[in-house]
């Protein structure tokens, strides 16, 4: 039992990974789901998504996280493969442009009319 026990105990130390982004903005569009690859416990990788294109009135939400089998899948490759899964929720009702300015710090914020349904 005593040489199972690190086993047993390997998903314990794959540590859950949750990160949540609100926008405040109301959520009532559809919803985009991907998993990202990264490598090395996640050390190696990134993600980049089209955020104007997947959600044209807006974000309401972005949620990552390690999901039980992405944490599996990590266990098993030794963490040479750790993936995570983004959700990019849609917000409902217009979409504001935020332009910032890098010499002032402040941010213009435009209202997108295409974006209106």
């Amino acid at each position: 039992m005593k040489r199972f026990l690190p086993i047993l105990l390997l998903p314990l130390l794959s540590a859950c990974y949750i990160n949540n982004v609100e926008t405040g903005k109301k959520a009532g569009g559809k919803s985009h789901t991907e998993t990202v690859p990264f490598l090395l416990w996640g050390l190696v990788g990134e993600a980049s998504f089209n955020v104007d294109e997947i959600c044209p009135s807006g974000v309401a939400s972005i949620h990552e996280e390690a999901t039980p089998v992405d944490s599996i899948l990590g266990c098993v490759t030794c963490g040479i493969y750790s993936p995570r899964t983004v959700t990019i929720t849609c917000s409902s009702g217009s979409a504001y442009l935020l332009s910032p300015n890098p010499y002032t710090g402040l941010v213009q914020v435009t209202a997108d009319l295409d974006g209106m349904e």
